[in-house]
């Protein structure tokens, strides 16, 4: 049905349809109600064209993922829907599939820019108010992306202080979790972190140093094993702690896969957990529900974060003047399973 059939059934003119779907007051209630009923009955469905046109807006957003295979991009996607589907807008998605192009090389972004930019250009096609750019790794993406339509970076970040972020708590979580280790009896703490160029894993190992230096106990780099990410280098670390003869009663893995290849070296040494050994990881990733016993781990908010980050759009393109912070950090949650018990070991 259109503003000119609903007009005709009312015996009114369009102008007067289209002031009382608009609930101006040049209508009286009686009218109105009149014209909202046939409307309903008769299904009509605004001109979303000749919306856009008179606001300038379209109220579709752009979903730019470098992976969509990446473990975390379809929770941040649900959440950028979540926000949408309340607020009468529409997604388009765009992804560049740069895990199946370089791999753990992340350094390599920049050779991808073209290609990337080239997406941005597919997105705004589609003239979406704004892009949400969802990277597949923290990491700084600055000089990437190059637009002058509003974007908010998310699980990345650049080092503009003008650019929209939302992002998550690395160093705070990993305090959380050493201090919640200390309380449970724990002062011989291992630590198996990321790789050294890689940004959660120094925030998360400062958020573990944070955690001793404020209970006055020394960092012990005999304590501290580098991995990747995987479960190998996990299991690997683990080995090297679990074998000294002054061995951590807890490990705190920065990723789960790794926490996990901590929980077979201690199978592996004949180490009980959490009676000899207390482990938690990091992502909180469903593997996690199912080892034996569960893993501790810090869920991270990654649907919250693409709900936010629809939101944010929707302030830019509103109200920019109301947005108090560019940059916004959510708090984790920690996890709490059977992996971690009190420490009776000296």
């Amino acid at each position: 049905m259109t503003l000119k059939e609903i007009a005709k059934i009312a015996g009114v003119s369009i102008a007067t349809v289209s002031y009382a779907l608009h609930d101006s007051d040049k209508v009286s209630d009686a009218v109105k109600a009149k014209i909202l009923k046939i409307a309903e009955e008769g299904n009509y469905q605004p001109d979303k064209r000749a919306q856009s046109l008179r606001t300038g807006r379209t109220k579709l957003i752009g979903i730019l993922t470098e992976d969509i295979s990446f473990i975390f991009t379809s929770s941040i996607i649900q959440g950028v829907y979540k926000f949408a589907e309340e607020n009468d807008y529409h997604v388009v998605l765009s992804d560049t599939r740069l895990k199946e192009k370089i791999g753990s090389h992340y350094e390599n972004t920049p050779v991808y820019k073209a290609e990337i930019n080239k997406q941005i250009d597919f997105l705004l096609g589609y003239h979406v108010d704004g892009i949400i750019y969802i990277g597949c790794h923290d990491r700084d993406i600055s000089g990437i992306v190059e637009t002058t339509k509003p974007i908010v970076y998310t699980y990345c970040f650049t080092d503009s202080k003008d650019d929209y972020m939302v992002l998550y708590d690395n160093v705070k979580s990993a305090y959380k979790v050493t201090q919640y280790l200390i309380e449970n009896g724990h002062r011989k703490i291992g630590l198996i972190r990321g790789p050294e160029m890689s940004n959660p894993s120094n925030e998360r190992f400062l958020g573990y140093q944070m955690a001793l230096m404020e209970n006055r106990i020394p960092l012990d780099l005999s304590y501290v094993k580098t991995g990747d990410w995987s479960f190998r280098t996990g299991f690997e670390g683990a080995m090297k702690l679990l074998s000294n003869k002054d061995r951590p009663t807890a490990v705190f893995a920065l990723n789960d896969y790794m926490a996990m290849g901590v929980l077979e070296a201690a199978e592996r040494l004949g180490i009980k957990v959490p009676e000899e050994l207390s482990i938690v990881g990091f992502d909180d990733i469903e593997i996690c529900g199912f080892a034996k016993p569960k893993i501790s781990s810090v869920s991270v908010p990654v649907e919250d974060m693409g709900y936010l980050s629809a939101r944010m759009i929707h302030e830019i393109c509103t109200c920019p003047a109301e947005i108090a912070d560019r940059k916004v950090i959510l708090p984790c949650d920690m996890v709490l399973r059977d992996s971690v018990t009190k420490n009776t070991v000296s």
